[in-house]
């Protein structure tokens, strides 16, 4: 635009010049005639130049166009095509940036195609190490005799932990697909809290926490796999960051006018008033000393999959005030 006005500015100071040589030749032919040709002389140039304004606005046009399609759909035709426009004089510029935008186009499919790879096989992996994974808690479920409790509560943590970690990378592989397929059915939110609860009790009898859970059996439209993944990062959390002397953790689910609440609540130190706004943000730890040992994904992926699943996610404001983290999951009706 900006170069389209500076042409048209030369082109009138031109056009200007060119009418006061005229207007001198006429004056020195003959002087009188200035008044009656004057008028026509300024009329056929303003004319002109509108002409010129309208036509070098409409070339600039197409010549953006042709720029435009040559970018989205680089190829022959359209590189013709733009040759056509603005004109053989910049064929090899053209030729060199097409060259450049394949080159491109080339590097990265191969960084998509690795990208697939890579997610696939972590994928793999994952279901694999399920496997063993299942053979050793058997294995230490059926041996729970001949240890010292102790050692059996360090391996059934250490077990967890490993569970914990494989589900962790395995939705987060997930996350990054480009066709993402969720199994939406109606199921008892209550019984999935439960039986999600149920594989953290062991962890919280280790740390002499508290769980309290007042459920109610309301009915949801979810994809059950995925939402008790995302309530077993939430649970998770409340256990690692409960008050360490009279840890308290607390779910609760309600219905009211128009959702349904699933609350998950612990009664740590809380966050800081500071990181409130980047805890969803992916690797994200903040400043406080009990999360540095964090990975900074669960939230993260907890908040992504619930848009993935039109499902709210509400932290408590009181959750920067000292008084424990509260997090809410909301189901529309």
């Amino acid at each position: 635009m900006k170069r389209l006005i500076e042409g048209s500015v030369s082109f009138a100071i031109l056009l200007l010049c060119i009418d006061l040589m005229l207007f001198f030749f006429i004056w020195l032919l003959q002087p009188s005639a200035v008044k009656s040709v004057g008028p026509l002389i300024i009329l056929f140039s303003l004319t002109v130049l509108a002409f010129s304004v309208i036509l070098d606005e409409r070339h600039h046009r197409r010549i953006s166009e042709a720029f435009e399609n040559f970018l989205e759909m680089p190829g022959e035709t359209t590189e013709a095509e733009l040759i056509h426009i603005i004109g053989p004089q910049w064929e090899k510029q053209i030729e060199f940036l097409y060259d450049k935008l394949n080159l491109q186009a080339s590097q990265m499919n191969e960084k998509e195609i690795e990208l697939i790879s890579y997610r696939e096989f972590i994928e793999s992996w994952v279901h694999e190490i399920k496997t063993p994974l299942a053979l050793s808690t058997l294995v230490l479920s059926n041996h729970k005799e001949e240890m010292s409790s102790y050692v059996y509560s360090r391996m059934n943590r250490v077990q967890q932990q490993l569970n914990d970690n494989v589900d962790l990378i395995l939705y987060y592989a997930r996350l990054q697909a480009e066709h993402k397929e969720y199994k939406f059915t109606k199921f008892r939110l209550d019984l999935c809290v439960r039986e999600t609860v149920e594989e953290y009790n062991f962890l919280a009898r280790e740390h002499d926490i508290t769980m309290h859970l007042n459920l109610q059996p309301l009915m949801v439209s979810s994809d059950p796999k995925v939402l008790k993944f995302m309530i077993s990062q939430l649970v998770n959390n409340a256990l690692k960051y409960a008050d360490f002397k009279k840890g308290e953790v607390i779910i609760a689910t309600w219905q009211d006018s128009d959702k349904i609440h699933l609350l998950v609540k612990d009664n740590g130190r809380g966050i800081p008033p500071e990181d409130a706004p980047f805890i969803f943000d992916k690797g994200f730890t903040g400043n406080h000393p009990d999360r540095q040992k964090a990975t900074g994904m669960g939230l993260y992926l907890v908040k992504k999959y619930a848009e993935a699943l039109c499902i709210n996610v509400r932290v408590d404001p009181k959750s920067t005030i000292g008084k424990g983290f509260c997090i809410e999951l909301l189901f529309t009706l």
